[in-house]
């Protein structure tokens, strides 16, 4: 059951990755067509799609990493309101179980993951709409 159990939260967390990648590139392909005049004036006097792209790209890491930073957050906040009732609740069990928070390496492992999904989800996106954006003469 426990195998059982792992794969559905890998599946989940996929999911929940996906859905990163969704809500950066829907948010990144809004500011893309917010500054289309400013993009169409740059590409006029020269400016490449890597150079258009790269303020994007720098949104959408921060977007991902103040995602990461937020779900860690939540995570110590639950830490902090279910310590007690689980420990209490342990002790009923004659269990020594306690909740902790997350260990130094995963807070690295999940502000990591949330800003490269971030730029995944706003290069997918600017590559993608930059593309259709070409100067008016």
């Amino acid at each position: 059951i426990l195998e059982v159990l792992r794969r559905l939260l890998v599946i989940a967390a996929a999911l929940l990755g996906v859905g990163v990648l969704a809500v950066v590139g829907n948010t990144i392909r809004l500011e893309i067509d917010g500054r289309r005049a400013e993009i169409e004036v740059t590409k006029l006097v020269g400016g490449s799609n890597s150079f258009v792209r790269r303020p994007f790209l720098y949104t959408g890491v921060l977007y991902g990493f103040g995602g990461a930073l937020l779900a860690w957050a939540i995570i110590a906040a639950l830490v902090i309101v279910l310590g007690a009732p689980v420990a209490t609740l342990a002790r009923l069990y004659g269990s020594r179980y306690e909740v902790h928070g997350l260990a130094r390496e995963d807070v690295g492992v999940l502000l990591a993951g949330g800003a490269v999904l971030g730029w995944l989800g706003a290069w997918i996106s600017a590559a993608r709409h930059l593309r259709s954006i070409e100067p008016r003469a």
